[in-house]
């Protein structure tokens, strides 16, 4: 049957959600994410002798308010219509989770004395809906090693008190949250274990400060067009949810992957633990990408240059971030203070040393803040220069080596 949408299901999806004020990167990838969920394992994708499926673990990052929830509404309404995934609630414990997947969808429940004509595939996959991540992930130390074994595993072994040891076949699971950026580093008791347990690089962590827009007037019901805008997205969603089979990759989009595989690949000399994991399995990242922008746009199950170079444009947007995400992360008791400091700086973008001291007393003590200050300047982050008696700070725009030294002014701000 041919779609109903005239464009590309994501792009689609954009136009739905137009006259809201949620950000554009929380809206791209949580249609990627609806997307990935209602394929489930019923495409595929061969690279290194390895059988790529589509699932992922998207986390959308922000302050209150700007529209996480509204965003992860906006898919939940569309997949709710169509029933194209299977969702569980982030209330769910590990083992619920586990047994809610065992048990799987499509399943007969028959009693005594009926008769099953017709054999039922049971449906292990499922989207995680996680709203508020760090509440779901810090109830339970094992959640992120099962988290990670889950994201690449289509078995899974466990055992249970009284059954013993069981197997799930054909599982794959998927993640769609939300977090602010302070509770990132309490995503577990353990400080580093987001970090150096992998989670993060298996995770997409979508970063956004403000809303995409201010609409004043939005009052009133959802006019036609948008109703029916609706139901072609529902329509479609169910169509890409039926294809079957596997992806393959068009020569021009291989001549793409070939230009951009070995710079994706390179370490950074200062790439943050959180930059390198990340940038371990971008490979992985981009082709579970690509293969929910190839079927976005057509039933082809073949992936063309231009469906790649999104992929990996979507993809390269969250990498150039994840330090923004993290930089609060660590064993340091300072890292958070550090952090407040160097985004104070950034939105400014310069600030006396009597400034800085009087938005930061309550967070440092001067001795602290100072060190605070030599760190942030020897790794190039910002510089300082003598203004009279005073001192004054500027944020630095980075180039790729993070040596960044070209200061930049922020319009309508009155320094001291």
């Amino acid at each position: 049957m041919p779609r109903k949408l005239t464009k590309p299901w994501i792009d689609a999806f954009l136009d739905y959600t137009k006259d809201t004020e949620i950000p554009k990167e929380y809206l791209k990838w949580v249609a990627i994410s609806v997307i990935a969920s209602s394929l489930k394992r019923h495409v595929y994708l061969w690279y290194r002798k390895i059988k790529f499926q589509p699932n992922m673990y998207v986390i959308l990052v922000g302050p209150p308010g700007i529209g996480k929830d509204e965003a992860i509404n906006k898919v939940l309404d569309l997949v709710n219509d169509s029933k194209t995934a299977n969702i569980l609630n982030d209330w769910h414990t590990p083992e619920e989770v586990i047994d809610e997947i065992s048990v799987g969808w499509g399943h007969v429940n028959l009693k005594v004395g009926q008769v099953m004509t017709a054999g039922v595939v049971e449906d292990h996959t499922c989207c995680i809906i996680a709203p508020e991540l760090a509440v779901f992930l810090q109830q339970y130390d094992n959640l992120h090693s099962l988290m990670c074994s889950w994201w690449n595993k289509d078995t899974f072994e466990y055992k249970t008190k009284n059954k013993g040891k069981h197997s799930i076949e054909n599982m794959s699971v998927s993640l769609l949250g939300g977090c602010v950026p302070d509770f990132v580093r309490s995503l577990s008791k353990d400080r580093m274990a987001p970090i150096t347990g992998g989670f993060t690089a298996r995770t997409i962590f979508v970063y956004a400060t403000e809303k995409s827009q201010l609409i004043k007037n939005n009052f009133g019901a959802p006019i036609q067009s948008q109703n029916k805008l609706r139901q072609d997205l529902i329509d479609d969603l169910i169509d890409i949810s039926n294809l079957k089979g596997q992806i393959s990759v068009s020569k021009e989009a291989s001549i793409l992957w070939e230009e951009v595989y070995e710079e994706h690949n390179k370490r950074g000399v200062i790439d943050s633990d959180a930059s390198t994991n990340f940038k371990s399995r971008i490979s992985s990242h981009i082709i579970k990408t690509a293969i929910t922008t190839c079927v976005s746009e057509s039933d082809t199950l073949i992936i063309t240059r231009d469906q790649l170079r999104r992929a990996i444009e979507y993809v390269e947007s969250v990498r150039d971030k994840v330090d923004i995400v993290f930089r609060c992360v660590g064993e340091s008791p300072l890292a958070v203070t550090m952090d407040k400091a160097q985004k104070y700086i950034e939105t400014v973008g310069i600030c006396s040393y009597k400034t800085l001291l009087r938005v930061m007393y309550r967070d440092a003590t001067e001795d602290q803040l100072n060190a605070i200050l030599v760190v942030l300047e020897k790794t190039g982050l910002i510089i300082s220069k003598l203004n009279g008696k005073d001192v004054e700070y500027w944020a630095t725009n980075q180039n790729g080596n993070g040596n960044g030294t070209t200061p930049h002014k922020t319009k309508g701000v009155v320094i001291p």
